[in-house]
């Protein structure tokens, strides 16, 4: 890529090692519970524990409906220039979800019985541990609903350290708390649920503080949450929701098939398999998470050039990415199955096969999730649905009962891979028919949505010093000419690349680190001039308000544009300022 792309790129970059560092470290729960029921409560709660798997999924598919579908309109909101409807849509979540997640906390710890017969429990001979660890994580539960969508919220405003810092609380909990269950206070599989909730707590308590101590672009106010705001959420989140009744449903089967196989062994190393994803599947949907913000940032400004550039970049990223992670499991199997069971025991040599073979599915996996997440930024919600399907149901399902019937556990493994296959040829087969082209090429795969596919007449450049952002201004001012527009507004347009460039470059690039200035001219209703900068936070009309009774001379370039604009918006995302500056 270019030094077009350069802001992207590291944006891009950025969010994800961060993306990805917050869901290891808020997966890492589950991984210890794995390890110390694996270690000191045996197989048969470390089966309780696979079980119970398909009802946190339950949760989380109420979680992600309301995470994913106010990430994506907050970040198409802020990618508009327009903060206040960002907050609307946060507000709502808030105010809906709450109560929701109290309910079905109550509901959960009082049915934990029937729940657990439900789930196969008592099949295994493990009811009793699965109804115990139910109850005590139920209180935990409830908080899950909340917690995805604010983690999602400190991201989108850059104040990820928050959220950084609450999963970093809640992993130490839970690895001192799963400990002390064990070792001294005796609470068998109702502590480790217990610990959890009490780990989710501490998670929400810091995030609570971090939210009152700074204040981001995106706020709560009950009297900004509106109804009308509730359907975009639902319509962007039920994808999502899709997604997880589909990873549900495929859990449960699979967990059908290994008991119907009467091999324990077999469900404890599912479980092993499922305790050691939890820190593969967050590098996958934490590249995923970021394609799914920041396109959907770059949908909010029709930015199609640089939608292309993200597909691009993230397809690389994910393949180098997962593949390097599938590689080093593969080779260090042995050692990470030794966490869960001692070398020579009953189920060690089984795990370690199930984990090679599963572990080969990881990078076809990471693309199919990252198409998925894009075309659902993007809003394309056919694909959406059709990935989704594809990926986490249908062939999943239906070869993990074909080959179980037919080679046992064995086959069970090996359907992973192959699903991951059939998705992606099919998905290929059904582009290039519709493009009569085989084989697509990567930007046959953006699947644009009308919104985003309209003539629209838009320019980009980008600048790293003054000479450039002189360029940068002339060649607007042509671009206007040559689009039919008037001198004046030609004009206007480049004296305002010129003294917010020049004002930027002035002040806001320091030294020691790389900075860059996007500049793009576009025109759909009326021309909108957008600024974006990785510099330190700087809104102009704000710093105009706080001036007001200054010189009037000063910074008279930025007074005369914003006076002569129709509109001037700015909001902050990501690391970067957006500017948007709409000509009459």
């Amino acid at each position: 890529m270019n030094k077009d792309a350069f802001l992207l790129r590291a944006a891009f970059r950025s969010f994800m090692k961060k993306m990805v560092l917050n869901n290891l470290m808020a997966f890492m729960g589950s991984i210890v519970n794995g390890i110390v029921i694996s270690r000191y409560l045996g197989l048969t709660a470390m089966a309780a524990f696979q079980l119970t798997l398909p009802l946190v999924f339950v949760i989380m598919i109420i979680s992600q409906i309301i995470s994913l579908g106010v990430q994506n309109n907050c970040a198409k909101s802020i990618g508009a220039g327009h903060q206040d409807e960002a907050s609307g849509f946060y507000s709502t979540a808030i105010a809906c979800c709450l109560p929701l997640a109290a309910l079905m906390g109550l509901a959960i710890s009082h049915y934990a019985g029937p729940l657990a017969l439900v789930l196969g429990a008592d099949e295994a001979g493990a009811w009793q541990e699965a109804a115990d660890y139910l109850r005590g994580i139920a209180p935990g539960l409830a908080l899950l609903v909340f917690l995805p969508m604010q983690v999602a919220v400190f991201f989108l405003e850059g104040l990820s350290r928050y959220a950084l810092w609450a999963i970093a609380v809640q992993t130490m909990l839970n690895v001192i708390g799963a400990l002390v269950n064990v070792l001294w206070a005796g609470g068998g599989m109702f502590g480790m649920g217990l610990v959890m909730s009490l780990c989710y707590l501490g998670s929400f308590s810091v995030m609570a503080a971090g939210g009152l101590r700074e204040r981001g672009c995106i706020n709560f106010s009950l009297g900004a949450a509106k109804l009308r705001h509730l359907l975009p959420i639902l319509r962007i989140g039920l994808p999502s929701a899709a997604d997880r009744f589909y990873k549900t449903a495929q859990m449960y089967i699979i967990n059908l098939m290994l008991v119907f196989s009467g091999s324990a062994t077999a469900i404890a190393a599912f479980a092993d398999l499922n305790a050691l994803n939890n820190i593969f599947n967050p590098i996958v949907s934490g590249v995923s998470a970021a394609v799914l913000t920041m396109a959907g940032v770059l949908a909010g400004e029709k930015d199609r050039e640089s939608l292309h550039r993200l597909l691009h970049l993230s397809v690389r990223e994910a393949l180098l990415v997962e593949g390097l992670t599938a590689l080093l499991a593969f080779l260090a199997s042995p050692l990470l199955i030794a966490l869960f069971v001692s070398p020579g025991q009953e189920g060690y040599e089984e795990a370690v096969t199930a984990l090679r073979i599963f572990i080969l599915y990881l990078p076809l996996y990471g693309l199919n999730n990252l198409l998925q997440k894009y075309y659902l930024g993007i809003q394309s919600l056919k694909m959406t649905y059709l990935t989704s399907a594809l990926d986490n149901f249908l062939y999943i399902c239906l070869l993990a009962v074909v080959l179980g019937r037919a080679f046992g556990p064995l086959g069970i493994w090996w359907s992973f891979l192959l699903a991951e296959m059939l998705t992606l040829l099919t998905l290929l087969l059904i582009i290039g028919w519709q493009r009569k082209k085989w084989p697509p090429a990567l930007s046959d795969l953006m699947c644009l949505p009308p919104s985003l596919t309209g003539d629209i007449a838009a320019c980009s450049w980008s600048a790293g010093s003054m000479e450039e952002v002189l360029t940068a201004s002339e060649k607007a001012r042509q671009f206007l000419l040559q689009q039919g527009e008037r001198e004046e507004r030609a004009t206007l347009l480049a004296l305002a690349i010129e003294e917010i460039g020049g004002n930027i470059i002035r002040w806001g690039f320091t030294e020691g680190k790389k900075h860059r200035i996007d500049i793009r001219a576009a025109k759909g209703e009326h021309w909108v001039l957008r600024i974006r900068d990785n510099c330190p936070p700087f809104n102009p009309k704000n710093w105009l308000a706080l001036h007001a009774e200054d010189d009037k001379t000063a910074n008279i370039g930025i007074r005369t544009i914003c006076g002569l604009a129709r509109e001037v918006r700015y909001s902050r995302t990501l690391g970067m300022n957006y500017l948007f500056i709409e000509l009459n």
